[in-house]
């Protein structure tokens, strides 16, 4: 009884380092659409050792103004995506925040139509040794769900 005590113990204690990453390629506007969910205490400290900006307050809901451009930048280094080698732009469309967790929508202009596309997840890759950044990939039929880690940071993707 005493083992199943401590187990739950740490169980319960130990913080779930995790964020989900959805990208799915649009052929009507020729690019990809993307929602990024995470836990916004993870990001706040995530975002403080990228900047080493440690005076930053954000207010995702009353200040969204202040604290998009911020999420901007941050984004811009944290996730990518590549077409043939080309790094796309990105852009924040929505943000939500809600019982601690930050949820994105973003776009992602495609350039040409490729077939070679690389997947770059940063996100808290240098926080935490066991981060866990689920990603799911879909282009018209082709879909793959990975899990990218502080060690797997980016996966390649080969549409027909």
């Amino acid at each position: 009884m005493l083992k199943f005590f401590i187990l739950s113990f740490i169980v319960l204690t130990h913080p779930l380092h995790v964020s989900l990453l959805s990208v799915e390629y649009s052929e009507k506007s020729d690019s990809f659409n993307v929602f990024l969910k995470i836990y916004a205490d993870d990001f706040l400290l995530d975002y403080r050792l990228l900047t080493g900006d440690d005076s930053t307050r954000f207010d995702f809901i009353a200040k969204k103004e202040t604290a998009e451009p911020l999420l901007r930048k941050y984004l811009n280094e944290k996730v990518q995506i590549f077409a043939e080698g080309k790094k796309l732009d990105g852009k924040l469309l929505t943000l939500e925040s809600s019982d601690g967790e930050l949820k994105m929508n973003l776009v992602f202009n495609n350039n040409k139509k490729s077939k070679n596309y690389r997947v770059k997840n940063l996100i808290m890759t240098d926080l935490y040794k066991d981060q866990s950044n689920l990603l799911i990939f879909r282009y018209g039929d082709y879909e793959e769900g990975i899990k990218l880690t502080a060690e797997k940071q980016e996966q390649n993707f080969i549409v027909k």
